[in-house]
């Protein structure tokens, strides 16, 4: 008779199922799905003919010693013999009995004592794809984007870009349906190619706009920006930092003229971006040339991080993505880097 006393893990939402479909539309769940702990309680509200409400409380067999005074209370059993169920019978005792699909009930104006129920089919609900340009997920895109003539195998494809195999899938699945990946089949896996880089950057850009990133201005004596920059390394202060925007894309495919700085800072909150500069000669201002903002992308801004001329710069794909909405020839910034950056075949 032990079986009647330990319950698994989980049976108690099997009991809870049993009820909502002996009770119908009446039963209302107010308990979360059943824990690991096998004496824990579930709680259900019934709304009873006489227009009053029950609230059933499900416990194990082996807890009813413990009980005080719950009136309606609904022991739960697993394979009980049938002489024990009887008894309870007798005893006006209400009782699930999950292996038998028995529910057997007795509240004002509403008795209930059917067997061989079973759980109703629970839908099964798609979950949602994941965001490809959320920080994470957006990694598989870059990995692409590092070498846009490479075909790639699904695991591979994840292993490169550091995430699950399930986010790598997700993320292929929708940028082949956004019609910037083809994807073929090939055995149990999948062949991965990126239609091209252009394509995925203006895909990309319809999500996405540096002015996402928080942000504060600085005053400083810039003068002209190019000149000024040596002056960032030994300003600084010990977090990590890359160039973006204009001061970035100088460094990488000079073409536009630009006035003002723009660089990420590694930092936990916005308001630390006050204490980014380790001396006194930069005060926050809303009328200054030099912008430090912290990464909306919190992980993957740093993916592709190079150094140029002595100077963090942020990857081209970070740099395509920030100019794109830049008031000032940002977009004209953007496709001169992506056309010297990546061949004509990846960006027609």
């Amino acid at each position: 008779m032990a079986t009647n006393f330990d319950l698994k893990p989980g049976q108690l939402a099997r009991a809870r199922e049993l009820l909502e479909v002996a009770l119908g539309p009446r039963a209302k769940l107010l308990a979360p799905q059943a824990s690991d702990n096998t004496h824990a309680s579930e709680q259900i509200d019934v709304r009873l003919p006489n227009g009053k409400r029950a609230r059933l409380v499900l416990e194990p067999l082996a807890a009813r010693q413990q009980s005080k005074s719950r009136k309606y209370r609904v022991l739960v059993l697993n394979r009980a013999s049938a002489m024990l169920l009887e008894r309870l019978r007798r005893e006006r005792q209400n009782f699930v009995d999950i292996s038998r699909g028995t529910v057997c009930l007795e509240l004002p104006s509403l008795v209930i004592d059917r067997t061989g129920l079973k759980p109703a089919r629970r839908k099964n609900v798609a979950r949602p794809l994941r965001d490809p340009f959320a920080d994470r997920a957006s990694l598989v895109a870059r990995t692409l984007v590092d070498q846009p003539g490479r075909t790639w195998k699904s695991r591979e494809l994840a292993a490169h870009a550091g995430v699950s195999t399930m986010t790598a899938s997700h993320v292929v699945r929708q940028l082949h349906q956004m019609g910037v990946l083809q994807v073929q089949r090939s055995g149990r896996t999948s062949e991965i190619r990126l239609v091209s880089v252009k394509a995925l950057v203006e895909l990309w850009a319809a999500h996405y706009e540096w002015t996402r990133n928080p942000r504060m201005t600085f005053t400083a004596s810039i003068g002209t920006p190019s000149r000024f920059l040596p002056r960032l390394r030994s300003a600084l202060g010990k977090h990590r930092w890359a160039l973006t925007l204009h001061a970035g894309a100088s460094l990488v495919a000079p073409h536009a003229t630009w006035e003002k700085i723009h660089l990420y800072m590694d930092v936990q909150r916005a308001r630390d971006l006050a204490d980014a500069f380790s001396t006194g000669d930069y005060e926050p201002s809303d009328q200054g040339r030099l912008i430090v903002m912290q990464p909306w992308y919190r992980d993957s801004v740093w993916h592709g991080l190079r150094s140029i001329e002595g100077f963090p710069v942020v990857s081209d794909l970070q740099l395509s993505l920030d100019l794109w909405h830049y008031k000032v020839r940002g977009r004209e910034q953007a496709e001169h880097l992506l056309a010297k950056r990546w061949s004509p075949h990846f960006c027609d």
